[in-house]
């Protein structure tokens, strides 16, 4: 070899040690900056945002999620987690300040949410939301258990919150001689396809006297895959798995240098979007899960397959099994098939959309009574006549905790509405233009609209005109628009910064789960 080549080759050669060295350097600065950041980490945020757009996820946050790969599960909760996460379905100013949380790296929060609700999660050694299991049950005790998806794992509540913890302290409390053991092997996401493998793997081994079932929510998700397609796949060879091993997916400098490229081209949907969105789709509206059979985690037809089978496998155990619904979405398809069941196999259902459906009723109610705003009766003072096929609607929103600096406002994409223009449409807390009682800090608005009409709208606290600032919780709220005796409507009062009886867009809150408790403790059926 020339000394040309040589020289060529030591070049070459020094070039790759010193790249080499430069990027383990820069590799385990990255680990350990992550490790000692969240170290410092006592609570993780869940910073919703309007139409679920989250845009780039931080690489530093892969370590402090809960959920972890199964290749028959699909995922499944990961064993002896320990979490503390604050909740920010809450107001901001602007929308941003959600996002900004999310890629927050100092391991602190903010003092705007400081304030936020808090709940904890401790998960035993087969990653369950519950004590650790014996696989034998007491014998003169009675076992219980709940299988299903966030709404039995507990979302947005501590642990003794949960409606399996719950259902626990309600047995001892009404029927102490059961001696009952409930047991929490609810999993965040799950569909019933992964509840089925679920119970076949691993619970039905629990020989429990009672299944709790509880799936839906999940299973309408148009993710562009199915669940059986995704387990049904054939195990890669080991060649087949060394050829997909993708070294830089496990660097997290790499992960880091990648973040950052998606940062810079993410270009997050705007608060008009959502809107306008939400206004030509009619909301939630009806899905027509024929059409979307290969994109859906679990089709109807399939998911009725799942819970029926669910249902034979405990009843071949000597089991009983009682269901639970856990939509809120009440146009679900999915909804009409568990009835079907229910009916068919003479199964208990827990219909939770009804009852939090009545307790918010309930709730609107006495906020009405205490804040003596009953709406006027037809011919009463503050009643009037609209043209025919008109409805005057009065908006009102209780302000509650939240200090109002100038005027809470409304806005949505009908023109009536602001057009989609923020904080331009004034509510009023003076005893005019619709408002029934000045400085109650119950803000309102009135207008006319098209008897069938669906508006759809957001509230704001004391923003500019044209900016979105002085954001509610990050949800759009829906009216539809009939027919009121004297040509005057009154929905409901709605409060600022909350939604009755929800914790966010998809799970009831804390009451919600009692009262899903109570009714489960119903279907079981103990004699006092």
């Amino acid at each position: 070899m020339s000394s040309r080549a040589r020289r060529i080759l030591l070049a070459i050669v020094t070039s790759l040690v010193t790249t080499t060295i430069v990027f383990s350097i820069a590799e385990g600065a990255v680990r350990i900056a992550y490790f000692v950041r969240n170290s410092l980490v006592t609570y993780v945020p869940l910073p919703y945002v309007m139409g679920d757009d989250y845009g780039p996820i931080p690489p530093w946050l892969d370590s402090l999620l809960i959920l972890q790969p199964d290749e028959a599960l699909i995922w499944k909760s990961a064993p002896h987690a320990h979490r503390k996460y604050v909740d920010i379905f809450s107001p901001v100013w602007r929308a941003e300040d959600r996002v900004a949380l999310l890629r927050r790296f100092l391991p602190t929060l903010p003092a705007a949410f400081r304030a936020n609700p808090v709940w904890e999660i401790s998960l035993n050694s087969n990653g369950d939301r519950s004590p650790e299991i014996a696989t034998a049950k007491r014998p003169s005790g009675l076992r219980i258990a709940c299988v299903g998806d966030s709404w039995t794992f507990g979302m947005n509540v501590n642990q003794d919150r949960t409606y399996p913890s719950r259902v626990a302290e309600l047995l001892h409390e009404k029927h102490p001689s059961a001696d009952a053991e409930v047991v929490n092997l609810g999993v965040l996401g799950y569909s019933s396809f992964q509840g089925l493998q679920l119970l076949k793997r691993r619970a039905l081994d629990l020989n429990a006297d009672v299944f709790v079932i509880g799936f839906g929510m999940n299973d309408s998700e148009v993710a562009g895959y199915r669940d059986k397609d995704i387990v049904a796949k054939t195990a890669p060879t080991p060649l087949e798995r060394l050829r997909r091993i993708d070294v830089a997916e496990h660097l997290e400098f790499y992960k880091l240098l990648k973040y950052f490229a998606l940062v810079l081209r993410y270009r997050p949907q705007s608060m008009a979007a959502v809107l306008t969105a939400e206004a030509e789709h009619k909301g939630s509206g009806a899905v027509h899960y024929e059409d979307l059979e290969p994109w859906v985690r679990v089709s109807p037809p399939d998911y009725e397959r799942n819970i029926r089978e669910m249902i034979r496998l405990a009843r071949s155990r000597g089991a009983k099994a009682i269901l639970v619904d856990n939509e809120l979405w009440d146009q679900s398809p999915y909804r009409p098939v568990l009835r079907a069941i229910a009916r068919d196999e003479q199964v208990p259902l827990v219909d939770s959309l009804r009852i939090i459906a009545d307790a918010r009723k309930q709730i609107e109610q006495d906020l009405e009574t205490r804040l003596s705003l009953t709406p006027p009766a037809p011919g009463q003072p503050g009643s009037r006549q609209t043209p025919s096929g008109e409805t005057e609607v009065v908006f009102r929103v209780y302000a509650g905790p939240f200090p109002v600096p100038k005027t809470l406002s409304i806005v949505g994409a009908h023109a009536r509405l602001g057009a989609l223009v923020p904080n331009k449409i004034a509510l009023r807390d003076d005893g005019t233009g619709g408002d029934q009682k000045p400085g109650d800090n119950v803000w309102s608005y009135s207008a006319t609209f098209p008897v069938g009409t669906q508006l759809f709208y957001v509230y704001t606290n004391s923003g500019r005109e044209g900016q979105w600032e002085g954001l509610d919780v990050p949800a759009v709220r829906h009216l539809d628009v009939t027919d009121a005796p004297g040509g005057r409507l009154y929905p409901p009062i709605e409060s600022f910064g909350k939604i009755y009886m929800q914790a966010d867009n998809w799970h009831t809150d804390a009451v919600g789960y009692d009262l899903i408790a109570e009714a489960v403790v119903k279907a079981i059926g103990l004699k006092n």
